[in-house]
């Protein structure tokens, strides 16, 4: 660039208009070749399909698709998936890509058009009489419909194969608007929206047939729809093709290839020539390889849902640009060394860089230009400005220097090995490798006190007090009476740099962190990963303008916003623009404009409060594998079926020794996947979430039981979402666990048990009724005996008694009425006891416990009683009646005494002519019925004698019931009911 200033200023009298108007933008676009953008460049290193990108889509997981030249690449933020014609592609090259409402990936390529379903690819031919169809774009509209642009024909996918749509011809270009409906440019007539039904025209060209459009899209942020045409770029304004007024700012002309208006409302631009131009807040920028992009082709751009711009290049891969958050200076920008160790700024503005090899640069334009020093000078550790504009420059071993606009120089011809230049109330104080400096009216002078070594940083803590920073902590040293104190602040920790606001003092630690100490009470908290810190190893600590603390970590630069008792850390690393993640000590600062500057091993970083980072938004959890003793679950093995677009089965159903599982997990997150984490729970096992920031979990020797496996993922700022994926599977228990297998054999066992109880009590049943026949048996054998005995003894002599009785009456007929009538009594009564005493010995023998005996006896004791009266007595038996029933020992006495008092009774007060006795069955009872047509008594005022007490007394004695029904002059009906046994 100087021999050019040259050149030309020699020449100047030869310069027209057009050739300052160039040297101009040349020069402008030198300006921006000092600082470097944050483009992040995945090609075939990082594992794309190849390295000559060529267009994007984003599926239903936020994962960007991306067709090359060697096929299809699906990339997570952090990880590329290939398909190839060794994958079922029918070729490799790819021109269009989209998805539908199935979540189908369109593939478009030379001749075809491919239908991925998660699984494989199934190709369709496009039917037209053309043999070459180059795919020229691929869009789906809101009803699903598949639209395709090839060799100027318009096609749509009926569902099995693509057929042309002829209502419209000759056209290049279609895209969608966000409602969802198809937009086709016509040549030459205009463009055409389709509603779902039938194409209206939009746009008519009928002021300018030759207008061709090549290419069209929506604006993301205005909605505006602009056309690439032959023409140049138009955009559509009041149903009409214009050129738009920003596009004459532009210092540079051409054919625009590609275009994009992103939701931030800035225009993307690519030409011919390669790289980028961004229209962005009334102001052009030009992205190329100078200032961190690409020179090459650029084929097109896309933004994703997280607000990240995409670009597929022809040679380079692709790049994402996610913002000017950080912007940064490297060798690229004249740096001959990246690491910068300090940062500071006069009060005219001039930002100085201190690097750790290579000296001191000053920024002129933008640009790092190099101050002249001594080479044994180039190790700068720290830089510093005075109160008079003088920057202070410490070296690591060349002692300590000063420059004052125009030239170095050496104040102290001595190796005290600088870490740290702190400036408080024109006292600079310098923290050194052999020990505490502090510098008055230019005069060096050594804190004697301060027997530490090494000394890394040092800050006022009040008007005669500093705080130092040592390998073995943090210490509080009175300048005033130069003593340190000996008790540390901060004990057994390397201390390396601080940071202060109007409360408390920020110790930065290299194993624990930031330390913060509260300067009124003395307490301390601690900030460290645990808090969400990307590490605990702090180099430099800042607080800016609006009282945040940014720390410079090992890992990555964190801000810190303490609200109350709150503390709230965002991280910033790689993808958002910090090329290295490692902060130099000490090396941060704010500059007057609120820009600030942090030095790491990769270069300077600048961050830009103003600029608005992308907007969190909840990342895309997906289940990768779930793995069973380390292998893949059988697909359909388990299940019968699959979850789509995956190979796990759908709630699968394991055996009982198939219980060792590994899940595998991603939140698909462009922007910054290296910022995730996650949150698992086995809900059956778990008795909460677990956090973590891997992605594999593992279940050895689940017991069996329901599951269901749920995981969660967190934004780049910590943020949790509602976007967990669950995964339910089922570990079957063993047979012998299971509730039905336990109810059976409780059932068995309860089965036994009462089948145990059953047969303990049958037999004791069974001994029961043993002991009961042999205890009759032997009452049998008495009743006989004794009725034998009865027989023998008291009616044989009855029956001699009566006999003499009777002889006594013959021989003593003439003695006198009276001796015979006192005989006939004898014989009456005689008789009358024999009689019952026939009754008495028939009970006693075992065949009267039946019932058909027991009717026999009451019928023919009856027909007896009624043998010499003028009563009929008729009995009666129903047929189906079975009365050979084995009554109780006590029921044949009691039941023949019964009808024997009630026949009886009749016989001597109801003047009957006829009796009825019967015998029936109901409702499992035996009903003896005795029924007369005698002249009946009054129920109600009958007095109940000894005949009908003596009656339900015996039968209450058998469990009987007797029931009493008598009629005046229509007779009375006894009814007693026996409980049948069998």
């Amino acid at each position: 660039m100087t021999i050019r200033v040259a050149q030309i200023t020699l020449l100047k009298k030869e310069i027209n208009i057009g050739c300052i108007m160039l040297l101009a933008m040349l020069l402008s676009t030198a300006y921006t070749f000092g600082q470097k953008y944050n483009f992040i460049n995945f090609n075939v290193e990082n594992g794309l399909a190849q390295s000559q990108a060529t267009v994007f889509s984003q599926n239903q997981n936020n994962e960007l698709l991306i067709g090359t030249f060697g096929g299809l690449s699906i990339f997570d933020g952090s990880a590329f998936v290939n398909y190839n014609k060794s994958k079922g592609l029918p070729q490799n090259v790819i021109y269009a890509l989209s998805f539908d409402k199935r979540h189908n990936i369109w593939v478009g390529n030379a001749n075809s058009v491919s239908r991925f379903d998660g699984k494989k690819f199934k190709t369709f031919p496009l039917h037209s009489a053309t043999s070459i169809n180059q795919i020229d774009d691929i869009e789906v509209d809101f009803q699903n419909n598949v639209w395709v642009v090839a060799n100027f024909k318009l096609f749509r996918f009926d569902g099995k194969q693509f057929i042309e749509d002829k209502t419209i011809d000759t056209v290049k270009a279609i895209t969608i608007d966000k409602s969802g409906k198809l937009w086709a440019a016509n040549y030459p007539e205009g463009i055409f929206v389709y509603d779902g039904k039938k194409w209206h025209k939009e746009i008519d060209n009928k002021n300018d047939r030759s207008l061709f459009v090549g290419k069209m899209s929506f604006g993301k942020y205005t909605g505006s729809l602009y056309g690439l045409t032959s023409k140049g770029l138009m955009v559509i304004d009041k149903g009409k093709f214009i050129s738009p007024e920003w596009l004459a700012t532009l210092p540079f002309s051409g054919a625009i290839n590609s275009m994009l208006e992103d939701s931030k409302g800035n225009i993307w631009l690519a030409f011919n020539d390669g790289g980028v131009w961004c229209y962005s807040l009334n102001k052009w920028t030009h992205y190329t390889y100078q200032n961190g992009f690409t020179d090459d082709y650029i084929n097109s751009f896309f933004e994703d849902a997280e607000g990240n711009i995409w670009f597929a290049t022809n040679g380079s891969g692709i790049f994402r640009f996610t913002g000017s958050l950080f912007t940064y200076y490297d060798r690229g920008s004249g740096l001959q060394t990246p690491s910068i160790m300090s940062i500071t700024q006069t009060k005219k503005g001039e930002i100085y860089l201190g690097s750790n090899s290579s000296g001191l640069y000053k920024l002129m334009n933008g640009i790092p230009k190099k101050v002249t020093m001594p080479l044994h000078a180039s190790k700068i550790n720290s830089i510093l400005v005075d109160s008079l504009d003088k920057v202070w420059i410490g070296t690591s071993d060349a002692g300590l220097w000063t420059y004052d606009g125009k030239k170095t120089k050496e104040l102290i011809n001595t190796n005290i090995g600088v870490n740290h230049l702190y400036s408080d109330n024109n006292t600079i104080w310098i923290s050194a490798q052999t020990g505490l400096y502090r510098i008055q009216n230019d005069t060096l002078r050594r804190e004697k006190n301060v027997t530490s070594p090494s000394i890394f940083a040092s800050i006022s803590i009040g008007v005669d007090s500093l705080l130092i920073g040592t390998i073995n902590g943090a210490y509080i040293y009175k300048s005033d009476t130069r003593t340190l104190v000996s008790k540390p602040l901060l004990a057994n920790t390397t201390t390396l740099c601080f940071g202060e606001d109007h409360k408390n003092i920020y110790i930065g630690t290299d194993d624990r962190g930031v330390e913060v100490w509260n300067k009124a009470t003395g307490k301390f908290i601690s900030i460290n990963q645990k808090n969400g810190l990307s590490c605990n190893y702090v180099y430099s600590l800042l607080r800016d303008r609006n009282g945040n603390i940014w720390v410079g970590t090992g890992c990555g630069i964190d801000c810190i916003t303490l609200n109350g008792n709150k503390i709230e850390v965002k991280s910033f690393g790689k993808s958002d623009g910090l090329l290295g993640v490692e902060s130099n000590a000490n090396a941060s600062f704010e500059d007057r404009e609120g820009f600030l500057w942090f030095g790491t091993t990769r270069g300077v970083f600048r961050y830009n409060p103003y600029v608005t980072s992308a907007l969190q938004q909840a990342p895309k959890v997906l289940l990768q594998s779930v793995k069973l003793y380390s292998k893949d679950l059988p697909d359909k093995k388990y299940a019968d079926s699959t979850i789509a677009f995956t190979d796990l089965p759908f709630m699968p159903v394991l055996p009982t020794n198939q219980n060792h599982l590994t899940f595998t997990f991603k939140g698909v997150y462009l922007s910054n996947p290296e910022k995730i984490r996650y949150r698992y729970q086995l809900v059956g096992a778990d008795k909460s979430f677990t956090e973590t920031d891997q992605n594999t979990v593992v279940y050895p020797n689940l017991p069996p039981g329901e599951y269901l496996f749920k995981v969660w993922a967190s934004d780049a700022d910590g943020k949790w979402y509602q976007n967990a994926v669950s995964y339910p599977f089922t570990i079957n228990a063993p047979y012998y666990t299971t509730w039905y297998f336990r109810l059976g054999l409780g059932l068995l066992l309860v089965g036994i048990f009462l089948g145990s109880v059953y047969y303990r009590n049958r037999q004791k049943e069974q001994r029961r009724r043993w002991e009961e026949r042999l205890k009759e048996e032997q009452q049998a054998i008495v009743r006989q005996k004794t009725a034998e005995d009865f027989h023998d003894e008291i009616g044989n002599k009855l029956t001699r008694i009566n006999l003499l009785a009777t002889i006594a009456e013959g021989k003593l007929a003439q003695s006198g009425a009276d001796v015979k009538n006192i005989l006939q009594q004898i014989q009456v009564n005689v008789a009358s006891l024999y009689n019952g005493s026939k009754d008495i010995i028939w009970s006693l023998q075992p065949e009267s416990d039946y019932l058909d005996e027991i009717v026999f006896r009451i019928q023919q004791n009856s027909m007896e009683l009624v043998q010499d009266t003028d009563v009929a007595f008729v009995f009666e038996q129903h047929p189906d009646i079975n009365t050979h029933i084995k009554l109780p020992i006590d029921y044949s006495r009691n039941l023949i005494m019964i009808f024997k008092e009630a026949v009886n009774n009749i016989l001597k007060h109801a003047k009957a002519n006829a009796i009825k006795f019967s015998i029936t069955e109901d409702k499992g009872q035996i009903v003896f019925e005795l029924r007369d047509n005698g002249i009946g008594f009054d129920m109600d005022k009958t007095v109940k004698g000894n005949g009908i007490g003596n009656i339900s007394n015996r039968a209450a004695r058998i469990n009987a019931t007797v029931e009493f029904d008598s009629v005046m002059s229509k007779g009375t009906i006894i009814k007693l009911r026996l409980k049948a046994l069998k």
